[in-house]
C-alpha cells in the first residue's frame, strides 16, 4: 500500500479492536440486506418459467410433464401455453327439484384447502396433468325422447348455409318427429344436404324457388300453412342461426299457450334502439311462433296478395300483415331470445337464470358456437345445460360456456347479470332493462377460462376451457365428463 505525503502507517487492529467489531456489523448488515432481498424482493419481480418448444410455433412450459395433443393446441391458436389441467366430471341424474345454481364444499383448483389424504392422491397421480379426484355434480334427470310432431319450422337460407346448420339443427330437431321446410335457390346438391339430414335424423323438407331472398322468406308462411298436417298446431319461422337449446322445454312452453286461438308468438329485441327502429314485432332470430288458427287467417288468397306487396320486409312484413288484416296481437315470450347483443355475451350465459328456449346471432355478433355449448347433453341431457356450480375456492362453472372467478364475491342468489356485450345504434345500460334487467356493470378483473371445444369419446364428453394471456401464455382446462 502506497502512503500519502505526510501520512503515517497506523497500528493493525486486531480481530478483538473495536474496528474490528464495526467491520463485522457491516457485514452482516449487509449480508442482512442481500437475504431480505432475495427472500423478500425476487418473487415478486417477474419470472420466465422455462418453455420447450414442441413445433416450429407452439412452446410449452416445461411444467406441462404430461403428453399433449399438438394438433389440439394448434386448432386453438394455442402459440404459449403456460398450463394444462383435466378433470374428471361424474355427473349423477337426479329425480330432485335441483336449482340452476349449486354450492359445491370442493374446491376446483385450490388444492391447498384438500385433505392430506387427498394431496397424496393427486402427488401419486401417474398424469401430471390430471386431478384425479373426480367432481361429483347432481343434474336433473332429461327425457330420452321427445314428441315434437305438432310443430312444423320454416327458414328461407342457402344450400350452403343449410348445410352448415344442419349440425346445430340436430340437436333440437333431430329424432323429434318435428318437420323443417327449407325454401332455398335451385342447387344441384340439394339431394346430399337433404342425405345428410336424414343421417342426423332431421325430417328436412326442401323446395327450390327462383324468388328473391325477400319475396321467398314471406313465401314460408303459406308454405307452412300447405303443409300443416292433422297434428299440426304450431307453425314457427326461424333464421338458419336459430338455435333451440331443448326441444321438451319448447313443447313445454308451448303448451302453455291455446293454440285454439290465433297465436302470435315470439320474443322482443333485447335493446330499445333495435325496437325503435324495427317495432313491436316478434324477431325471426328468436323464432315466430303461428298457431294454426293465425296461420289459416293468413294464407287467404287476398290476405297474402296485399301482405307480399308491401314496403315492409321480413319480420316485419310478417307483423304488419298479422296486425293489419287480423286483430291478433303479438304475445311476448321472453325465453325467446333475439340477442341483438355483440362481442362478449358471457354475462347473459352465465347469469344463472332459466335458460333461454332459443338464441341467435351466435355466429355473426359473438361468437359462442351452441353445437359445442351443447355437446354435453349428450352424456347429462339438455336439462345439465347452462347450470351453474360454486365451488369452495371461488371458481365457478357454468356448463358449456365458461369457468370463472370474479374479482370480489358474487352470492349464489344474486339476480343480476353481468354486461359484458355492446350493441348498435346507441344502445347503453338502461337499453337492455326491459328485457334483461337488473344488470351490473362488467368485472373487468374477472379471470375467464371460456369453451372452445367439446367432442364425444367412447361415452364421455370432453370440454375444453380455455384462458387467453398473450404475455405469459395460455392455459387449457379439459372436463371429461362421465355418467354415476
Amino acid at each position: 500500500m502506497l502512503l500519502k505525503p505526510g501520512e503515517r502507517l497506523g497500528r493493525v487492529s486486531s480481530w478483538g479492536g473495536k474496528s474490528a467489531w464495526k467491520k463485522v456489523i457491516r457485514f452482516g448488515v449487509g449480508f442482512l440486506a442481500i437475504f431480505a432481498f432475495a427472500v423478500i424482493l425476487w418473487p415478486k419481480l417477474e419470472r420466465h418459467d422455462p418453455i420447450v418448444n414442441i413445433a416450429p410455433n407452439v412452446t410449452v412450459s416445461a411444467d406441462i410433464k404430461c403428453p399433449l395433443d399438438l394438433e389440439l393446441i394448434e386448432r386453438f391458436g394455442v402459440h404459449k401455453l403456460r398450463n394444462y389441467l383435466r378433470r374428471e366430471v361424474v355427473a349423477v341424474e337426479s329425480d330432485a327439484d335441483l336449482p340452476l345454481s349449486q354450492s359445491l364444499e370442493t374446491p376446483f383448483l385450490d388444492t391447498h384447502q384438500l385433505s392430506d389424504a387427498d394431496k397424496d392422491l393427486i402427488k401419486q397421480s401417474q398424469d401430471e396433468c390430471l386431478n384425479p379426484l373426480p367432481i361429483t355434480l347432481n343434474v336433473p334427470r332429461s327425457p330420452r325422447s321427445v314428441d315434437a310432431s305438432h310443430i312444423d319450422f320454416g327458414v328461407a337460407t342457402t344450400l350452403e348455409r343449410l348445410n352448415d346448420s344442419l349440425d346445430a339443427f340436430s340437436h333440437w330437431a333431430g329424432y323429434t318427429r318435428t318437420r323443417i321446410f327449407a325454401l332455398l335457390e335451385p342447387h344441384d346438391k340439394v339431394p346430399e344436404v337433404e342425405a345428410k339430414a336424414d343421417l342426423l335424423g332431421i325430417n328436412l323438407h326442401v323446395t327450390q324457388s327462383d324468388q328473391e331472398y325477400q319475396t321467398r322468406y314471406f313465401s314460408l308462411l303459406p308454405h307452412l300453412a300447405e303443409n300443416m298436417r292433422e297434428q299440426t298446431r304450431w307453425s314457427c319461422i326461424i333464421d338458419d342461426d336459430t338455435f333451440f337449446l331443448s326441444m321438451q322445454a319448447l313443447v313445454k312452453a308451448l303448451a302453455e299457450y291455446d293454440d285454439t286461438q290465433p297465436m302470435y308468438l315470439g320474443g322482443l329485441s333485447e335493446s330499445i334502439p333495435q325496437v325503435g327502429i324495427f317495432g313491436m314485432m316478434a324477431y325471426g332470430g328468436a323464432g315466430v311462433f303461428l298457431s294454426r288458427p293465425l296461420i289459416t287467417q293468413l294464407s287467404d288468397s287476398a290476405t297474402l296478395r296485399d301482405c307480399q306487396s308491401m314496403d315492409y320486409t321480413g319480420d316485419r312484413r310478417i307483423s304488419y300483415c298479422v296486425y293489419q288484416h287480423t286483430d291478433t296481437k303479438l304475445t311476448v315470450d321472453h325465453r325467446l331470445r333475439q340477442l341483438d347483443m355483440r362481442g362478449d355475451v358471457s354475462g347473459f350465459f352465465e347469469s344463472g337464470r332459466e335458460p333461454p328456449l332459443s338464441v341467435h346471432h351466435w355466429k355473426s355478433w359473438f361468437d359462442t358456437d351452441m353445437t359445442k355449448v351443447s355437446a354435453v347433453s349428450d352424456l347429462c341431457g339438455d336439462n345439465c345445460l347452462l347450470r351453474k356450480w360454486f365451488f369452495s375456492d371461488g371458481w365457478i362453472l357454468t356448463n358449456g360456456i365458461s369457468i370463472i372467478k370474479y374479482s370480489s364475491k358474487i352470492e349464489i342468489d344474486d339476480p343480476s347479470m353481468e354486461l359484458t356485450w355492446f350493441g348498435d345504434h346507441g344502445a347503453e345500460f338502461d337499453s337492455y332493462l326491459h328485457e334483461l334487467g337488473p344488470l351490473r356493470d362488467k368485472d373487468w378483473a374477472k379471470l375467464s377460462f371460456t369453451l372452445e371445444d367439446a367432442s364425444v369419446e367412447n361415452d364421455k364428453v370432453h370440454q375444453y376451457y380455455v384462458h387467453r394471456d398473450e404475455q405469459k401464455g395460455d392455459e387449457i382446462i379439459e372436463l371429461i365428463w362421465r355418467s354415476g
